[in-house]
């Protein structure tokens, strides 16, 4: 396919636009393109070296735009290129008729908070060229949305290239010259929106409480001055350090160094950051960023796990976000090591696809996933997990629900969140809903709707009566639901007015097939899976699994053992109690994490005290480092009374190499591999439950080979992405069949 790129921003340029497009014309390139890249800006020397044509184009700038313009409909007319990547709409301004499909890209600054209508007209004109816009973040796609078609808009956030890796005797250099405090790192073109003056007030107010505190300030700008002369009216001159601009080396060992990363960008007039590269490049280096909430920085730092947000604009925001960053080392700890693997998934290996989009090749799916809420469950991570792997593909999908704490995750994910509560039960509320989801499949084109759970899938289906335009329907069964009547197999019903339905288990597939007659042909088993970039035990330190020990109460040499998941009674908590009162064993501490009940965990902490467990139980609540709290374990116990659909908990554990003990019923017969990776006992039996964790912990070589085999079998088997390939071959299957 051969490409043609028209942009302003090109290196040797320095910026977050140029870095992206410099990045993706050599991806592209790469990735089995041709490329020509027709920029601004005078001739590089390192242009004949680059492995793509590139032509330059200088001078006063509506001459070069139109002259850049003409040469773009020249290359064209001759019929030798399949598409048109723009870095902005004001790259294709002056760009007449071609018969090549378009692409722009959105950054957010090109769009002003209130232009004028003479500005507003020329976006739209632009934008109307576009047979495609991407926008870096969903913020950029808000002030897009004004400009063009919904169904030509969509959301890819910005990729990082590999950094390179620090220069160890430059950090150690740097960390002579600047001392062992604590150090915060700023990486920004100098102007008052990027927030470097609230962070040196901050540093001004918190230095008393962190000796040796320094912030390095890189880069340059208009407002260096300002900036400098403000950190000496502060005192702080000597805790401010202005480098300049800073070489790739300097800047990976600056990063290193580093122990925060903070832009707290804001709004000043219609300047705003779009997305912030930045952030993603200081993530590569394991470097928990502060950013403001203003634009899209949210989709570069996702709030509570990769850094924090605040209002840029208020100081005393900013100062309390960096405060509890630099007072909390485990915190800080915790979201460095989930900014490094979220930014080793934000590749152009991973996303060059996104943007390479063939003329006359078939639209991709649009999909929306409806579920009650995005509670912090199996279900509504599965959602999630299935929104990122669709934005990995390019493929625009939305989910519909009542909102709950993952909508912030499944948008950083690349899903479009609508706030539609299509699990109330009310005929009322889902008749409404039921409307509101028809209206967004005609506005925007969705080709199918895939229910998560029974009140969703009667709305969808009412949803397809009521929309103008065809749709597919299906349904992922995700438990044994009650069926003792035929009122309530009749309700669940719903589940199986699909032509393909999705089980994630093999015992749910049976379940389906036999309880209701469903034909087997008809069930296409997903199990569930994780991600082992995520759930990988030697991303743990033994400083965090120490530390974590530490806060559960358990010795260096006493057994931790694990059950995670929600406290209910069927989950079996009260039988791990008596089980583990049975052991004598006055070093075993226990560990329950998971939100529930709090009238069953005020109960299960009397029991706990009657069986002589006090203060060896502690309860988590909802925790979002269960990778780390696993590989702390010595054993994980899966525990239910009723049989569990699959049981995620499982293979979470054995992906972290920590053995499990769980109940022989339900999807754990096809998760554990008895005398392998793990112990199946009868359900609700104490005593076969107490002679497994005696028999478990009596030898640790034993424990820690069936560890290791338990991720060699997740690996195998139980991947993330091994689940939702098979998802979205059900998807593949359901456009090849008809709209029925």
């Amino acid at each position: 396919m051969n490409i043609l790129i028209l942009t302003q921003c090109f290196p040797p340029d320095v910026g977050g636009i140029e870095n992206m497009m410099g990045s993706m014309a050599l991806a592209l390139q790469e990735s089995g393109h041709t490329v020509t890249v027709l920029a601004d800006g005078k001739a590089d020397a390192a242009d004949p070296k680059r492995p793509f044509r590139i032509t330059r184009f200088s001078g006063w700038k509506p001459l070069r735009r139109w002259r850049k313009a003409r040469a773009a409909e020249k290359l064209t007319r001759k019929g030798a290129f399949d598409q048109i990547i723009a870095d902005t709409w004001k790259s294709v301004e002056n760009l007449g008729t071609v018969a090549v499909p378009i692409t722009v890209l959105a950054h957010g600054m090109e769009f002003p908070a209130t232009p004028s209508p003479r500005k507003a007209e020329r976006i739209r004109a632009a934008m109307a060229k576009a047979a495609d816009v991407i926008a870096n973040s969903s913020f950029t796609a808000g002030l897009a949305a004004p400009y063009v078609k919904a169904e030509r808009l969509r959301v890819v956030t910005p990729t990082v290239p590999a950094q390179a890796d620090a220069d160890p005797e430059r950090v150690q250099a740097l960390r002579t010259l600047h001392g062992d405090g604590l150090q915060i790192m700023t990486l920004c073109r100098l102007e008052p929106r990027k927030g470097v003056d609230k962070l040196i007030e901050a540093v001004a107010k918190l230095g008393p409480a962190y000796p040796g505190l320094k912030l390095h300030v890189a880069g340059d700008g208009a407002d260096r001055a300002r900036l400098e002369t403000l950190a000496r009216e502060a005192g702080v001159a000597d805790a401010v350090i202005f480098h300049g601009r800073v070489s790739e080396d300097e800047k990976a060992a600056l990063l290193q160094l580093a122990d925060v990363f903070a832009m707290p960008a804001r709004r000043e007039g219609n300047s705003v950051e779009g997305f912030g590269l930045v952030y993603l490049e200081a993530a590569w280096h394991g470097v928990p960023s502060l950013a403001g909430r203003d634009g899209g920085a949210s989709d570069a730092v996702l709030d509570g796990e990769t850094g924090l947000l605040c209002d840029g604009a208020d100081g005393a925001s900013v100062t309390a976000a960096l405060d509890r960053l630099l007072g909390d080392r485990a915190l800080r700890e915790r979201l460095g090591e989930n900014a490094a693997r979220h930014a080793r998934e934000q590749t152009w290996q991973r996303k060059i696809k996104d943007f390479a989009v063939r003329d006359g090749e078939a639209a991709a799916p649009r999909i929306i996933q409806l579920l009650p809420a995005l509670g912090d469950g199996g279900v509504e991570r599965s959602a999630v997990e299935m929104a990122g792997h669709l934005g990995t593909l390019g493929v625009a999908n939305w989910i519909a629900s009542a909102g709950g704490p993952l909508v912030a995750a499944a948008e950083a994910a690349g899903a479009r969140h609508v706030t539609i509560p299509v699990g109330k039960k009310s005929p009322f509320a889902a008749v409404s809903a039921a409307r509101a989801i028809a209206r967004l499949v005609d506005a925007e084109g969705i080709d199918i709707i895939h229910a998560r759970s029974r009140v969703p899938a009667w709305v969808g289906l009412l949803a397809r009566r009521l929309a103008k335009r065809p749709v597919h329907f299906v349904t992922t069964f995700h438990g044994v639901y009650s069926h003792g009547n035929a009122l309530k197999r009749f309700y669940n019903s719903a589940m199986l007015r699909a032509p393909l339905v999705i089980a994630n288990s093999q015992f749910i597939r049976r379940h389906i097939t036999e309880v209701y007659g469903f034909p087997e042909s008809r069930v296409v088993v997903a199990p569930r899976g994780v991600e082992p970039a995520l759930f990988d035990p030697a991303s743990i330190s033994a400083k965090t699994r120490a530390a974590l020990r530490a806060e559960l109460g358990a010795t260096a040499d006493g057994p931790l053992v694990v059950m995670v998941g929600r406290v209910t009674r069927w989950k079996g908590h009260a039988v791990l109690l008596e089980a583990a009162a049975r052991l004598a064993r006055p070093d075993l501490c226990l560990a329950f994490v998971g939100g529930g009940s709090e009238a069953l965990v005020a109960e299960l902490q009397r029991d706990s005290a009657r069986l002589g467990l006090e203060g060896r139980l502690h309860f988590t609540g909802s925790r979002r480092d269960v990778p780390a709290l696993l590989a702390a374990a010595d054993l994980a116990v899966s525990a239910s009374t009723d049989p569990e659909a699959f049981g995620r908990a499982a293979i979470e554990a054995q992906a972290m190499g920590t053995p499990v003990i769980a109940t022989n019923h339900g999807g754990s017969l096809e998760t554990v591999l008895p005398g392998e990776t793990g112990w199946l006992v009868p359900p609700g039996d104490v005593a076969a439950l107490a002679a497994a964790l005696e028999d478990a912990l009596s030898n640790p070589e034993r424990l820690a080979a069936m560890g290791e085999n338990g991720r060699r079998h997740v690996l195998a088997n139980f991947t993330t992405r091994q689940m939702l390939e098979k998802e979205f071959s059900v998807y593949e299957k359901l456009l090849t069949g008809p709209r029925s």
